[in-house]
């Protein structure tokens, strides 16, 4: 089976990328400009852009199936046009191409982010409930994208949908903000942390997941992919304990993130450097949920996660063989 790979340059696309090989797919990956990332791989490589119908064509026009990772995170409120375009229209593009040509299996990325989080008290599932239109506004493109997949798979297209959580682990080449956060711990940046967290899934059992969802997973249906939850405080003892220091991270309450927010956008200014916090980080912070569920894919995709001690072991150690530690 010809498998197509949208977004195969990035942190999750490679990685689904490097899993259908092992499970002897023929890939053919959609790259908008030439990457390293998949240098030396038995890929055939297609440029194009999901926003650009034409160059799609190309690509479903000569696949059995295709796994949609290409997606755009940039946190804010406010309508922004190229999440959009990217997270819904692309969306809608691939989607519209494959049935023309007669796709037989789309596995959709959508996001643990477009369920509402806030619900504390609740096991998040696939059928909670979705974001409202006060939420960021990733999540409302992601959450129009995953409706409109939905409505796709209704009218009799085969659609699953899979909503990984926290991705993190290695290869990370860019780095991710999970990774640039982790080198950063790991060389001692951080006196102090912030309290929260989130549900944090290794990448390799991400993309695996998301082939198991090509060969298992029913039509219509959506999937949580997702590990455990885990505080900033849990990770960054985990990263201190890789490089084997006894430190315990101090952790500080959100609000005092928030008095030193002024200071972090001045510093950024000063040094041309992105802030290492905004207020949208400490926003999504706030709504990380302790109860979010995996248990369908478990059940009906035999999916699993490692524990994130072995992830954040095996990323310190990737980076650290590729030089950037």
């Amino acid at each position: 089976m010809r498998v197509a790979v949208t977004g195969a340059t990035g942190h999750i696309g490679s990685a689904v990328c490097r899993a259908l090989i092992q499970r002897q797919y023929s890939v053919v990956a959609l790259v908008r400009n030439e990457s390293d990332v998949l240098r030396g791989l038995p890929i055939q490589q297609i440029y194009g852009d999901i926003t650009i119908p034409e160059s799609i064509d190309k690509l479903t026009a000569q696949c059995d199936a295709i796994i949609h990772t290409a997606g755009l995170i940039r946190l804010g409120y406010t309508f922004d046009q190229e999440i959009y375009d990217i997270n819904f229209e692309g969306t809608k593009n691939i989607l519209k191409s494959a049935h023309k040509n007669n796709v037989k299996r789309i596995v959709h990325f959508s996001s643990i982010e477009v369920f509402d989080l806030q619900q504390h008290q609740e096991v998040i599932n696939e059928t909670s409930s979705f974001v409202s239109d006060n939420a960021l506004f990733y999540a409302r493109s992601k959450r129009d994208a995953h409706i409109l997949a939905q409505k796709e798979a209704k009218s009799g297209m085969d659609i699953v949908i899979v909503c990984p959580t926290s991705v993190v682990g290695a290869p990370d080449y860019k780095p991710s903000k999970i990774g640039r956060a982790i080198q950063d711990l790991y060389r001692g940046k951080f006196p102090a942390v912030m309290k929260g967290g989130f549900n944090f899934v290794d990448l390799e059992d991400v993309a695996l997941g998301a082939v198991l969802a090509l060969e298992r997973g029913r039509a219509g249906e959506t999937y949580i992919l997702g590990g455990t939850f885990h505080s900033i405080k849990m990770l960054a003892d985990l990263v201190l304990k890789a490089r084997g220091s006894r430190r315990k991270m101090l952790e500080l309450p959100i609000f005092t993130a928030m008095i030193g927010l002024p200071f972090i956008r001045a510093y950024a200014y000063l040094t041309q450097t992105e802030p290492i916090y905004d207020k949208e980080y400490l926003d999504v912070l706030k709504s990380g949920n302790k109860k979010i569920s995996s248990e369908k894919a478990i059940r009906e995709l035999s999916f699993s996660a490692r524990p994130l001690s072995e992830t954040i072991e095996n990323t310190i150690r990737w980076f650290k063989d590729t030089g950037a530690l």
